[in-house]
């Protein structure tokens, strides 16, 4: 009953997505879709994915990996999806450009003291998301800036000697 996402049918043809996710007590890699379960995947245009039974449909989506996760559940801060990263990292926002709200997702390898900061274009911190000791795991937090001027700003990740910092975009 399982239907392999490689076999997913796109209206228009060719919509290309990232890694299909379900959920159960974590977010998880999906490879093929169960019936009665829901799932999560970022799509770069907007359109119609639909199962098709024919793995050769000219109207496939094209599966490229990246290393964006989906964002979290409604009341949740932090999932985990599937095993510890073996690596820092810091994901772009999404979306971006975004009005009023972005979610960033970054990951940790171990336990560790973070430091997630706004900037401004100036380079003034325009808020601090989060600091204090961080478990090992993926970590997805959402910043609303409805309260803030349209404009770039940076965020800036800085976990043990791990540091990196990345531009989003406001448009009101």
């Amino acid at each position: 009953d399982r239907i392999p996402v490689s076999s997913i049918g796109s209206d228009p043809p060719g919509i290309v997505t990232g890694q299909f996710f379900g959920y159960h007590q974590g977010y998880y890699a999906a490879d093929s879709l169960e019936p009665r379960r829901g799932y999560w995947v970022k799509a770069t245009q907007a359109g119609r994915l639909f199962l098709s039974s024919v793995s050769n449909y000219p109207g496939r989506i094209v599966i490229k990996p990246t290393g964006e996760l989906p964002p979290p559940p409604p009341g949740e801060e932090s999932p985990t999806a599937g095993p510890v990263p073996t690596e820092y990292s810091l994901g772009q926002n999404y979306p971006n450009p975004f009005n009023p709200a972005t979610t960033i997702q970054f990951t940790l390898p171990e336990k560790s003291h973070v430091t997630l900061q706004v900037f401004n274009i100036l380079g003034q911190v325009e808020t601090i998301l989060i600091e204090g000791e961080r478990e090992a795991g993926y970590t997805f937090i959402q910043w609303d800036a409805s309260d803030r001027s349209s404009g770039v700003y940076f965020y800036k990740l800085t976990a043990g000697t791990f540091s990196e910092t990345k531009k989003m975009i406001l448009i009101r």
